[in-house]
């Protein structure tokens, strides 16, 4: 630092030219822009340059670099946000005659230093207290060792936003700027204040919603054209330009939300071709991937399977990777390790770059499998944290009103979590949409859970459940109340309700047999060795109460996920689930090995499997309890004809799904079973005697359709297994 004050000291005292050279993500226009704004104050002429993500890539480019050396004649070059790992293009630049001072704060390879002033708190001789500044706190530090911490503090807002968007620790020294910067008299540019005020922010802003806001857009720039456009909006006095700025850059971020979606779907397909079941990280190659979202889909994939991810674009000799990583995981020291087969590489211990020939990708694949394998299992497991256990007296407005004192909150230093225990709760869909829950407490206190429905099974039930809650005040009409946000919950157990779970796994017989299945038998004794200690990989169904307890009570593997008729999450992870929905987001590919603790119902679920689970072995029990699904069935035409008359009755009940229309049917009508439900619904549907609504779930009877009831394949399978045929 003190010879890169003393260079920029010369350089103000000589009135030199200098060369900003940044990089295309928001933590790099950022510190760019500080740098820019505090040289041309000290009357320099300044020119930044933002490289463009695709066409000249992430750090210093001498193809970029000479043209901009010719033209602009700089004096000085410095480089922000990148530079750390650009020793040979530093060497070029130095062998020009000009003198070069890198900042960064990316991590270090010692042997690879630039040999030029190198501003980077990671190297290992650098005594600075904080090493996690983001690349603008760095150019931060260096405003403030060059012009005092009062010409620094014009700069805060910039150097604020930066450092939420780049998720560096919030803690120490970063947190300090995020405060500085968020109070609404150190914000200083106007680019930023015009952005802010277009989301609806005029007095106060969170870090939170600097985060999900206003840096994402800010990276929007540069992912889906222009990034110096962020750059000219930071910078810029002219209110025209400035509005022409947010009006693009918003246009942008809605394109990258949109292509950001249509990759996911892509990559959860792709998803499906690929061994996640011996593996501890997730590791795509597309040819045709957009760069610029990259990183945004390894982040959503990684934390979806819950394990580092890569994503690898291109074709060729350099084909360009994306990496976050999950957990404990190193991504930095992971590339660190296969550096002799990486091009170039470069980032944090979350989040990394680098650049790979396409030759080269199966070993870099097999390379990272074999660091990951030997790790513990605890880190790729679903866990649930919190900070404090509470009660529900202690949730007040005064309370969470004193949380604020906390604030700003972000990475390492997450808002707090509490963990509060309950019984019974009274839970039902959002007047907006069944995806949300409402939940509300015996106490009155109401909790939302986003996104909620597949996961309500771990609602039901008299039994304890730990909710982990993020707590919020609610500001209505002059009226304060608390509210409380459902980030995760742990019931004690899972609560099965048998005759929904015997009547839903009846609903498989209206799955058609498309192939003759394939599967193997097994005896009780064989169970015990089919099970194994792989997190990942085993699905086992249970198809009422009875069998679900009945294996846990003989059988106790070192890791399974409970679950009733939902799969609550995509990840692939050895489960058991009672009644299974299998297109409740159901990675059915991911598993190799499918176990059916009661016999499989219908003559069409283990050829869907086959198909849908195509490298899973299937196994069933070699005795075939099947009938027992139908044994409280009414299969005589007596009988059907009476619940027809039932769904011609009560054509205007409409429910949230299914089993919410049965609850509501079965008020009205006191002699009719889920199963006889499920039964005759199946029916009716197959015959095309009723049109099925399944959002919201409604039936309509097709009054004028006429056919033969013995023409249904479902009522011939039932017939026979209740006369002790077999299908």
């Amino acid at each position: 630092m003190e010879k890169a004050v003393d260079r920029i000291k010369e350089a103000i005292d000589k009135k030199e030219n200098i060369l900003i050279y940044g990089d295309y993500d928001c933590d790099g226009v950022c510190s760019s822009a500080i740098l820019t704004l505090f040289f041309i104050n000290k009357g320099l002429n300044v020119y930044t340059h933002i490289p463009s993500r695709f066409k000249e890539g992430y750090g210093l480019n001498v193809e970029t670099v000479e043209p901009l050396i010719e033209e602009f004649e700089p004096d000085l070059i410095i480089t922000c946000d990148c530079g750390v790992t650009a020793k040979q293009e530093v060497e070029h630049i130095l062998d020009l005659g000009l003198d070069i001072i890198v900042t960064d704060h990316h991590e270090v390879n010692e042997g690879q230093l630039p040999e030029c002033i190198v501003i980077n708190p990671k190297q290992d001789d650098c005594n600075y207290p904080l090493d996690s500044l983001c690349g603008a706190g760095v150019a931060l530090k260096l405003v403030e060792a060059v012009g005092g911490r009062a010409e620094a503090l014009k700069y805060m807002d910039l150097a604020a936003l930066a450092t939420i968007a780049d998720m560096v620790p919030l803690v120490d020294e970063n947190r300090l700027i995020v405060a500085l910067g968020l109070k609404k008299e150190n914000r200083n540019s106007n680019g930023l204040k015009a952005l802010l005020k277009s989301q609806g922010f005029v007095d106060v802003v969170t870090s939170t919603e600097l985060a999900y806001k206003i840096g994402p857009r800010i990276n929007a720039a540069g992912r889906m054209g222009d990034a110096y456009r962020a750059f000219e909006l930071l910078v810029s006095d002219d209110e025209t330009r400035i509005q022409e700025l947010i009006a693009e850059i918003e246009e942008d971020n809605n394109r990258r939300k949109t292509l950001s979606d249509e990759m996911l779907k892509e990559a959860f397909e792709d998803l499906k071709e690929e061994n996640l079941v011996d593996t501890r990280a997730v590791i795509l190659t597309h040819p045709s991937w957009e760069k610029g979202i990259t990183g945004i889909l390894a982040a959503q994939i990684a934390t979806e399977y819950r394990r580092p991810t890569f994503i690898i674009v291109g074709t060729g000799d350099s084909c360009k990777g994306t990496s976050r990583g999950y957990s404990g995981v190193n991504i930095y020291e992971l590339l660190s390790k296969c550096s002799d087969i990486l091009l170039e590489f470069g980032g944090h211990a979350q989040a990394a770059g680098f650049s790979i020939a396409e030759k080269n990708i199966p070993e870099f694949k097999k390379r990272i499998q074999t660091f990951l394998k030997d790790l513990p299992h605890e880190p790729f497991l679903p866990t649930l944290e919190y900070d404090l256990k509470i009660t529900e007296e202690e949730v007040t407005v005064d309370f969470i009103k004193e949380l604020d004192l906390l604030e700003p909150l972000g990475i390492e230093n997450t808002k707090p979590l509490f963990c509060l225990s309950l019984d019974r709760l009274n839970i039902s869909p959002t007047k907006n949409s069944i995806k949300h829950t409402q939940i509300v407490t015996s106490g009155g206190l109401n909790i939302i859970a986003f996104n909620f429905y597949n996961q309500n099974q771990f609602l039901t039930g008299s039994e304890n459940k730990d909710l982990i809650l993020e707590l919020n005040i609610n500001s209505y009409m002059g009226k304060e109340e608390a509210k409380s946000i459902l980030r995760g919950v742990s019931p004690s157990n899972l609560v099965v309700n048998d005759t929904i779970a015997r009547a839903n796994y009846l609903k498989n017989i209206s799955i058609k047999k498309t192939a003759e299945p394939i599967f193997s038998t097994y005896t009780s004794k064989d169970l015990k060795d089919l099970l194994d200690n792989n997190i990942y990989g085993t699905l086992i169904i249970a198809g009422s109460k009875k069998s679900y307890d009945d294996f846990l009570a003989k059988h106790a593997p070192v890791y399974l996920y409970h679950e009733f008729m939902f799969f609550s999450m995509f990840n692939n992870y050895s489960r058991i689930i009672v009644s299974p929905i299998f297109d409740s987001n159901s990675a059915l590919a991911n598993y190799n090995k499918i176990i059916f603790l009661d016999s499989p119902v219908g003559g069409g679920l283990v050829p869907y499997l086959n198909k849908k689970a195509k490298n899973a072995k299937i196994y069933a029990p070699k005795i075939n309890n099947e009938a027992e699904f139908f044994s409280s069935i009414d299969t005589s035409r007596e009988a059907i004809g009476e619940v027809y008359k039932i769904f011609r009755r009560n054509e205007d009940l409409t429910a949230a799904s299914i089993f919410s229309y049965f609850k509501l049917l079965s008020n009205r009508v006191v002699d009719i079973t889920a199963p006889n439900f499920i039964f005759n619904l199946s029916i009716f549907n197959e015959l095309g005697l009723i049109k099925v609504t399944p959002d919201p779930f409604s039936i309509q009877v097709l009054k004028d359709k006429k056919v033969e009831l013995e023409s249904s394949n479902i009522l011939t399978y039932a017939q026979n297994l209740k006369k002790g045929g077999h299908n």
